[in-house]
């Protein structure tokens, strides 16, 4: 379902991909303040267009990045010469195959978080290390208020940064380093903010129909309640981690 909603907006992503832009740039910062400058083979999963690896060729020394995607027509706009499009927990990949397991704004995305890390155990190489952004709960808090107000939208259901943090030790996993930061980006208008982030592929399907009674008491009750000097704030709460395999696991 996500992959199809990918596949519809993958041409004007790029420019909609505010929050994903941010996520993936402190994701390369965290990298090199701690001590990365060579990421040997990279696996990256959920890889879109390429925003994350782009940063990778122009910061780190590598072998070579496998970019996969379970949206085929992203992957058209992925300039990486080795893809793969494939569901992210059935990787197709052998044992202990890479140095470096990346993802940025993707596993907010997983139902099954325990099958996705048992996958990524599996391809990762005993000095593997994993490096992630996720989006968390408190992500898109101005719309989830406004939404539950008026009947319109929807958002996904996010997760606290302790789920991931406990499925990682769970599964045999160092966490390294764990950092949460939030992130406000300003719109001109409540309009400007839907029809962006509808052109992201970063939607929910509403629980029920919604009119256009309902829309327009979503645009009112926004702007009312959070513009800030005529700007419309959205907030991102984005969750950074930084993992390797424990000893004997």
């Amino acid at each position: 379902m996500f992959g199809n909603n990918f596949d519809k907006v993958a041409e004007y992503y790029n420019n909609n991909a505010h929050a994903q832009k941010i996520a993936a740039k402190r994701l390369i910062e965290i990298l090199k303040g701690m001590g990365e400058s060579n990421l040997q083979s990279i696996l990256e999963l959920g890889a879109g267009n390429g925003i994350l690896s782009n940063l990778i060729k122009n910061n780190f020394d590598y072998e070579n990045i496998i970019s996969t995607d379970l949206a085929y027509n992203f992957l058209k706009f992925n300039g990486e010469p080795l893809k793969v499009q494939c569901n992210i927990s059935k990787l197709p990949f052998k044992n202990q195959s890479f140095d470096n397991v990346i993802s940025s704004s993707t596993l907010q995305w997983i139902d099954d978080l325990d099958k996705l890390l048992k996958e990524i155990k599996h391809v990762g190489k005993k000095s593997f290390k994993g490096a992630f952004s996720i989006f968390l709960k408190g992500t898109f808090y101005e719309m989830d208020k406004v939404s539950k107000l008026t009947g319109f939208g929807n958002i996904l259901a996010m997760k606290e940064s302790r789920y991931y943090l406990e499925n990682f030790y769970k599964h045999g996993f160092n966490v390294d380093f764990c950092h949460e930061e939030k992130h406000t980006i300003f719109f001109d208008s409540v309009r400007e903010f839907l029809n962006s982030h509808k052109r992201t592929g970063a939607t929910v399907k509403a629980k029920k129909p919604t009119t256009k009674s309902n829309y327009n008491s979503f645009l009112k009750y926004y702007k009312k309640l959070f513009s800030i000097k005529n700007k419309i704030p959205v907030s991102y709460n984005i969750g950074y981690y930084i993992i390797t395999k424990q000893a004997g696991k």
